[in-house]
């Protein structure tokens, strides 16, 4: 995020800055352009946003992942415009802990997310309803025409098999807009916004940071200082900003728009050379003539019929002089990440509040929400061997303005555990159980620290002891152990809010979760602060864990062959609540989440290193077997169990392993881990009774595994086989693999 993104942080910057070689008045002008209240943002991903380059036609089937955590976006078919990319100069700066209002997400291009292709691939949309009514854009009311969206359809085997949400979820409510009437009056309103006025105040064409210190600085104190302010000390400032002009500035254009007598002195000093091509910049920014600009590019008039505004952030002047923009705004009551966040923390949240924003790191940690007050009664509780020292605490958290027609709660006991207090560790499933006993209600155990003293720190019986209802469950892991094995101890509990935080690398492909964890959980959150490059690496800050693997555990699998509770467990995961953000990995959801989950992203990493008799993905199903327009899943990362230096697989097992179903083909190649890691550096074949050699589906799978295996591929492409598998022994060594027979003989 930019220095000046945040308000303090901006002020912190140019203020001080200003004041070491400016004058009493130049800083304070750097005040005055810092000072726009609206930048006071906070990133997050997993999340459409409410900026969108429309379109109709999107095909998701050759994209690709990235690690970034971004949110939801749209492709469109118009060109992409691209902002002039300019070398930054990093500025390092420690962000205030101080919690803003941010502003609503905004929207960019679809992120790239994987999905299977499938030939002749067409989502299957549930009929929607067209409709008119009003919309209002920027203060301005105007017909509009829409889509209703239907309700989600889950289908009743899903839900007899315990793989649906058991109180239902819909991502989309809002419609969808689809035209507007666009009135002079309205087109006027946009253009007045674009430029700086009302909504666009401080962020528009006019009146932001650069043309403050242009207008302010560059004509009453000079170019040279201004470039000084704009270029040396707040480069981000400058960048993030003349991108918005030099379509005009370069075509030679802005002699038409320039102030009343300033196009005898541009010439003037054109002729007599400016000392630089910024300098020449910001002379003719800070003598354009607003008034001048009053039409809007023909493009972003058709965006605006179809309901998308110019963002005054984003706002441009194209080489004709005109009003145009890089993105445009969707009206907020038709919004679908405002209007879902608003209504999930109205509504799944414990602590519910009606504002779309998240809450941020320190609200995270400190268990805040925007409307409660929060009081320390631990006292209260000693009767229940809680000590000072024990790293437990009791609270009450009160609504501020009650509701009083019984449809929420205005209060709740929250107890606080620090798990790295080994007192406190060695208690807290006692008195979890004496809470239980005597039917003391606790709306919410929040547990710090877990697996910080150690990975193998056990938390599955504590979680376990857990009321089979519980409110909320918040739980803080330790990055440096990632270990969330003992989330498979809230299978079947009735949690109607979990949220998965840490104050670590929240981004590891080695965060996952046993989706049978979460069977009976009503709203997993991913509505908190999700970290962003804001703050400087290592620090240690809460943020809501990205998952992007799915685990499953040895219970999963107890009969040879029987596949049913994982293939369930992805099944839940890849189509049925895949609709819901938490379900969708990293990449977020696509344009009909609810109805088309073939285009949400989802986990793309599979961990069986839990499970040692799963040796392959034969038997697995990546496909959605109920709406096969869904397409199938592909793996990126594949991990499976072993404790020796050789990784056995029947021959059988070999020819139907699977492997297709990895991401085979994408840019960046899948991986086949093992639980040992670089111990494993060969695999040893065992043949089917009657089979002395291997299929070709056999070889091919057997050349997958040395081909995504780095750590087969340290070995030196060795295989095992028994001492009488003389065929096989032959046909390997032809295949070029190094054979070795079990009693540690080399064949050459």
């Amino acid at each position: 995020m930019s220095v000046l993104k945040k308000k303090k942080s901006r002020v912190l910057i140019l203020a001080t800055t200003a004041g070491v070689i400016a004058s009493f008045s130049s800083g304070a002008i750097i005040y005055n352009a810092s000072s726009d209240n609206s930048l006071g943002m906070i990133l997050f991903s997993s999340e459409d946003k409410s900026l969108l380059h429309p379109s109709n036609n999107v095909d998701y089937s050759r994209t690709i992942d990235s690690i970034t955590d971004k949110n939801i976006k749209e492709l469109s078919k118009q060109p992409k415009i691209e902002k002039p990319i300019e070398k930054k100069i990093e500025e390092k700066i420690t962000p205030p802990k101080v919690e803003e209002v941010p502003k609503p997400p905004t929207a960019a291009p679809e992120p790239p997310r994987i999905t299977p292709e499938v030939k002749n691939y067409r989502p299957e949309i549930s009929p929607l309803v067209q409709r008119s009514e009003k919309v209002k854009i920027f203060g301005v009311e105007v017909n509009a025409t829409v889509l209703a969206r239907p309700d989600r359809v889950v289908s009743q085997k899903d839900k007899d098999k315990g793989i649906a949400n058991i109180s239902g979820y819909q991502n989309v409510t809002v419609s969808k807009l689809l035209n507007i009437e666009v009135t002079a009056e309205l087109e006027q309103k946009v253009a007045q916004n674009a430029l700086g006025g009302e909504e666009g105040k401080g962020i528009g064409l006019f009146g932001n940071n650069l043309t403050l210190v242009a207008n302010q600085i560059g004509i009453t104190e000079g170019l040279d200082k201004a470039e000084a302010v704009l270029i040396k000390q707040n480069p981000n400032t400058w960048n993030e900003n003349i991108h918005r002009y030099k379509q005009l500035l370069d075509s030679g254009n802005f002699i038409k728009f320039l102030k009343p007598g300033k196009e005898d002195e541009y010439r003037r000093l054109e002729k007599e050379g400016f000392k630089s091509l910024n300098q020449k910049y910001i002379w003719i920014i800070a003598n354009l003539d607003q008034s001048k600009f009053t039409k809007i590019s023909q493009k972003s008039l058709d965006y605006l019929k179809k309901g998308l505004a110019i963002d005054p952030r984003n706002a441009i002047i194209n080489a004709n002089g005109e009003i145009d923009s890089l993105v445009w705004n969707v009206p907020d009551q038709y919004n679908k990440v405002t209007s879902r966040l608003s209504r999930d923390n109205s509504t799944r949240r414990v602590f519910d509040f009606d504002q779309w924003y998240l809450r941020s790191s320190d609200s995270i940690v400190q268990g805040k929400y925007h409307g409660w007050n929060k009081t320390d009664k631990t006292n209260e509780y000693s009767s229940y061997g809680i000590s000072t020292g024990d790293g437990i605490k009791v609270f009450e958290l009160t609504r501020q303005n009650p509701v009083n027609d019984g449809s929420k709660r205005n209060s709740g006991i929250v107890v606080e555990i620090d798990a790295a207090n080994s007192s406190g560790y060695g208690k807290l499933k006692n008195l979890i159980n004496k809470f239980k006993s005597e039917k003391k209600e606790i709306t919410s155990y929040r547990i710090f620290n877990m697996g910080e003293t150690s990975p193998t720190q056990e938390f599955k019986e504590i979680l376990k002891s857990l009321p089979d209802n519980l409110p909320q469950l918040e739980l803080f892991f330790s990055a440096q152990a990632t270990n969330t094995s003992s989330l498979i101890a809230l299978k079947d509990k009735n949690i109607k809010e979990l949220s998965l935080y840490t104050m670590g690398n929240s981004l590891l492909d080695s965060w996952s979760f046993n989706p049978w964890s979460l069977n009976k959980v009503e709203w997993i959150n991913t509505n908190d602060y999700n970290v962003s490059s804001q703050y400087p690496p290592n620090t240690p800050i809460a943020t809501r864990i990205s998952f992007d693997t799915v685990a499953f555990d040895q219970e999963d699998y107890l009969k040879e062959g029987d596949y049913d509770r994982i293939n369930n467990g992805l099944r839940m995961v890849y189509f049925v609540r895949n609709n819901e953000p938490f379900f969708q990995g990293r990449h977020g959801s696509g344009t009909e989440p609810d109805s088309s989950e073939g285009g949400n992203s989802y986990p793309t990493g599979l961990d069986f290193s839990r499970v040692p008799k799963i040796k392959s993905l034969r038997g697995l199903v990546f496909h959605d077997i109920e709406k096969p327009n869904n397409g199938s899943r592909k793996i990126k990362r594949l991990t499976l169990a072993n404790s020796n230096s050789s990784f056995e697989i029947t021959s059988d097992e070999l020819s139907a392993a699977g492997l297709e179903n990895l991401a085979i083909g994408e840019p960046e190649q899948p991986k086949i881990f093992f639980s040992n890691g670089y111990s494993t550096n060969s695999m040893k074949i065992t043949l089917k009774q009657g089979h002395t050699k291997l299929d070709p589906a056999a070889i091919d799978n057997l050349n997958k595994y040395y081909q995504y295996s780095d750590a087969l591929k340290a070995g030196g492409k060795k295989v095992k086989v028994d001492s009488n598998a003389t065929e096989l022994k032959t046909q390997l060594q032809q295949l070029g693999f190094m054979v070795e027979e079990d009693n540690g003989l080399t064949f050459t």
